[in-house]
C-alpha cells in the first residue's frame, strides 16, 4: 500500500518539528507499506508573506497531482489543531474526502483542541473537515472526549505517540549523587508558547536567592531563539550551553549528558521530546496540559507545574536538589512507563490496523 503522510520538512536541520519526528518514526519503522512523504509547513528559515501564500496555494495543486497519480493509496494526514493549520490544511483535507481517497486524520495537539473559546469561523471550518467516516487518532483520551464534544466527531481513536528505544535500551543512568551537578535540558521548538520565559524567570530567581549549582542545555531552533540564546547567556554565562538542532547520536549523548527535562508548555499533545527524555531516565518537570497526564503521574514519574508560574518552576527545582534520591527514583520510573507503555512495535501494529479501517 502507498501512504501518503504529511508533515514538515523530515530534515531536522530545516524544521524542528514533533510533526515531522513522529512521522520520521512510521516511515522508518513501518515496513509493511510504502510511504510517500507530502510536506507541508514551512520551514524554519522561510518568511511569510505573499511568497508564502503563492507556496501554500502551489501545494494544492501538487496535493491534486499526487492524489490523482498515486495508486492503491491512502493519505495519513498529520493535522494540528492551530489556526494556521486550519487556514492551509482544511482545504487539502476536503478535497481529499470529496475524491473518495482513502484518509486517516491525525491530530497532532493543538490550540483549539483544548481552548473553549474558538472563533465560530474556525469551529465551522473544523466540524466540516472533521465529520467524516474516515478514523481520526489523537493522543490520549482528553483529545478524544474534545472532539466528539466540541465538533462532533465520529470514529476517533487513540493512539499515543512511540518513539525508537534502540538506543536508550542500552543506556543506564548513573546514580545521582550530592557531588553532581543538576543538568536542565530544554528541548524542541524555542518559541514563548513552550514556557521559556518561565524558566528564564525562575533560573533568574534560583541565581538571586539559592546557592544551587546547575547548567541549562538548551537545544533546538524557533521563532524566538535570538532572544533567549541572549537571556539564558547572560543570566548563566559559562552554565549556559546552547547546542542549535540536535539529532541522531548528537541528541542521544545529550539526552543521557542532562538529568532534568523542563517543559512549561501552555499546551500540548504528548511531545517526542518528553518521551525521549524519559527513555534515558530524565525527570521531567513539566506542566500538566494536553495529553502529558497520560504518561507523567505527579511524584511518581516526574513533577507537575502550573502554567505560567515561575514560582512552581523554583518550588519543584529546590525539591530536587533539597532530596537527591528522588531524582533517581523519578528518573527510573520514567524509563519504565516509557518502556512499557509506549512499545515501538505494538504502535505500528495498531497503526496498520486503522488504516484498514472501513
Amino acid at each position: 500500500m502507498n501512504i501518503i503522510i504529511t508533515a514538515p520538512s523530515l530534515n531536522p536541520k530545516l524544521n524542528v518539528s514533533g510533526i515531522s519526528s513522529v512521522a520520521q518514526f512510521i516511515i522508518k519503522k513501518n515496513k509493511a507499506h510504502h510511504y510517500i512523504h507530502f510536506q507541508i509547513g514551512k520551514t524554519d528559515e522561510e518568511n511569510g508573506g505573499i511568497v508564502r501564500i503563492l507556496s501554500i496555494l502551489g501545494s494544492y495543486f501538487k496535493w491534486l497531482y499526487l492524489l490523482l497519480t498515486t495508486s492503491d493509496k491512502i493519505v495519513h494526514y498529520n493535522f494540528p489543531l492551530d489556526t494556521k493549520a486550519i487556514l492551509r490544511d482544511c482545504p487539502l483535507i476536503i478535497l481529499t474526502r470529496l475524491m473518495n481517497v482513502k484518509l486517516l486524520i491525525h491530530i497532532h495537539g493543538g490550540a483549539f483542541i483544548q481552548r473553549d473559546d474558538i472563533p465560530n469561523w474556525a469551529q465551522l471550518f473544523l466540524k466540516i473537515t472533521l465529520n467524516g467516516k474516515n478514523p481520526i487518532l489523537v493522543l490520549g483520551d482528553t483529545e478524544k472526549e474534545n472532539l466528539i464534544e466540541k465538533f462532533g466527531c465520529k470514529n476517533v481513536f487513540v493512539l499515543p505517540n512511540s518513539i525508537d528505544l534502540d538506543d536508550a535500551t542500552s543506556f543506564s543512568r548513573k546514580p545521582f549523587t550530592i557531588n553532581n551537578h543538576l543538568k536542565f535540558l530544554f528541548l524542541g521548538r524555542i518559541s514563548k508558547p513552550k514556557g521559556l520565559e518561565y524558566i528564564y524567570l525562575a533560573f533568574k530567581e534560583l541565581k538571586k536567592n539559592h546557592q544551587i549549582d546547575f547548567k541549562f542545555y538548551l537545544a533546538g531552533k524557533g521563532e524566538d531563539e535570538k532572544e533567549y540564546v541572549e537571556k539564558f547567556n547572560h543570566l548563566l554565562g559559562d552554565d549556559f550551553i546552547f547546542k542549535g538542532v540536535v539529532f541522531g547520536t548528537q541528541k542521544e549523548d545529550l539526552l543521557k549528558e542532562t538529568n532534568i527535562f523542563l517543559l512549561p508548555s501552555f499546551y500540548e499533545g504528548l511531545p517526542i521530546s518528553l518521551l525521549e527524555a524519559m527513555a534515558y531516565a530524565q525527570v521531567p518537570i513539566c506542566t500538566n496540559v494536553g495529553s502529558i497526564k497520560y504518561i507523567v503521574e505527579d511524584n511518581i514519574n516526574g513533577l507537575f507545574i502550573g502554567v505560567k508560574s515561575k514560582d512552581d518552576i523554583v518550588y519543584k527545582i529546590l525539591k530536587v536538589q533539597n532530596d537527591i534520591s528522588k531524582i533517581n527514583v523519578l528518573g527510573l520510573k520514567a524509563k519504565e512507563t516509557v518502556f512499557n507503555k509506549y512499545n515501538p512495535d505494538a504502535y505500528i501494529q495498531n497503526l496498520n490496523s486503522y488504516y484498514n479501517y472501513e
